[in-house]
């Protein structure tokens, strides 16, 4: 009769079972440790802490905001408005609201589908494009409201688009 396993084959197959095991036990101890990993922010004894001062700086995000017009001069133009995006309703554009473009914006003015001496009337489109100054939330103070997050205003261009019928 033929023995199953001789002295060298059981040596090594008793040092690889260990080793398997001992990497097991140690890659399981790393996984176990709070902090190390995905969710150290959840782990016990860890605190939720402000952001660093490095990472807290105001950044600029789009402001688009469309609607009816109202009027304009040379450097301010008013209009109704009927939809904004996040930024601009989160600043505190909301739709039916007046929003007037301050005079002190340098903004290029582009009037579309006019032809000869037409002017821009009421109900024609308006369209005003910007970037406006946002505090990061988890940078802002508690209590902070949205609003108050929310900076300057820098309107870049603003586009009057012809809606009634050329007479």
């Amino acid at each position: 009769m033929k023995k199953l396993f001789s002295a060298p084959r059981l040596l090594a197959l008793v040092a690889i079972t260990a080793l398997a095991a001992l990497a097991l036990a140690s890659a399981g101890g790393v996984a176990a440790q709070p902090g190390k990993g995905k969710g150290h922010a959840k782990a016990k004894g860890h605190a939720k802490i402000k952001a660093h001062a490095k990472n807290c700086k105001t950044i600029k995000v789009g402001f688009v905001v469309s609607g009816t017009y109202v009027s304009h001069t040379s450097d301010t133009v008013t209009l109704t408005v009927t939809n904004a995006n996040r930024h601009a309703r989160h600043s505190g554009e909301m739709a039916g609201a007046t929003f007037t473009v301050a005079a002190g914006d340098a903004f290029i003015l582009t009037l579309e589908g006019y032809e000869g001496a037409d002017t821009p009337s009421a109900g024609d489109f308006v369209h005003v494009v910007g970037k406006i100054e946002v505090e990061k939330k988890k940078c802002a103070d508690d209590g902070t409201s949205t609003a108050d997050r929310y900076g300057e205003l820098d309107v870049r261009k603003v586009v009057i688009s012809d809606r009634d019928a050329d007479v």
